[in-house]
């Protein structure tokens, strides 16, 4: 059974502070979407939630990765502009990675992760025509794609398990075939 949280007034939250204090919260499974399942209070949001269970080396190895795949696949769609102008699906599959990196940030914060730097991009690639560089970025989602098949393989994790699974979900439902059709 789900128990649905909802933002409660200062007062309301005092008490439910001391009760959580000696009681524990653990009803609590659906979260405000931020936070996601098994995070602390997220500040500001009103909502109260269960610790998160702790990554081990494998899930924060995967978490690493899934963020350099991210950065990877932002930088290349940003040198794509650069070289072409803001052209579809470019400017708006750029600004999805950048939500893929900014869900996957807050998960390295969530659990007391230091956030990677964004390497930038490595070597300038040839990105024009547009039709190459859809190709370039069909190649980027099958490969995006494949690693969160990887990674899902070594992750227990819920919090890690849904972010995955919905930015694999992005890439092969949105991502993939809106560069199959560009040229």
């Amino acid at each position: 059974m789900k128990t649905k949280l909802v933002r409660w007034g200062t007062a309301a939250l005092v008490i439910l502070g001391l009760m959580i204090g000696t009681v524990g919260l653990a009803g609590a499974t659906e979260l405000d979407r931020r936070g996601g399942p098994g995070s602390n209070w997220a500040a500001g949001s009103g909502v109260y939630a269960q610790a998160a269970q702790p990554l081990d080396q494998a899930e924060i190895a995967a978490l690493n990765r899934a963020i350099a795949e991210e950065y990877g696949a932002l930088n290349t769609y940003q040198a794509a502009l650069a070289q072409l102008g803001n052209v579809y699906p470019f400017s708006q599959i750029a600004r999805s990675e950048q939500q893929h990196v900014n869900a996957l940030s807050r998960l390295f914060t969530k659990y007391g992760l230091a956030i990677p730097a964004n390497p930038g991009l490595t070597g300038t690639p040839v990105l024009s025509p547009l039709a190459n560089a859809c190709q370039v970025g069909v190649a980027a989602e099958i490969a995006d794609a494949a690693l969160y098949d990887e990674l899902l393989k070594v992750t227990d994790n819920a919090d890690l398990i849904q972010v995955f699974k919905n930015l694999q979900r992005a890439s092969l439902n949105a991502h993939l075939p809106a560069f199959e059709t560009c040229n």
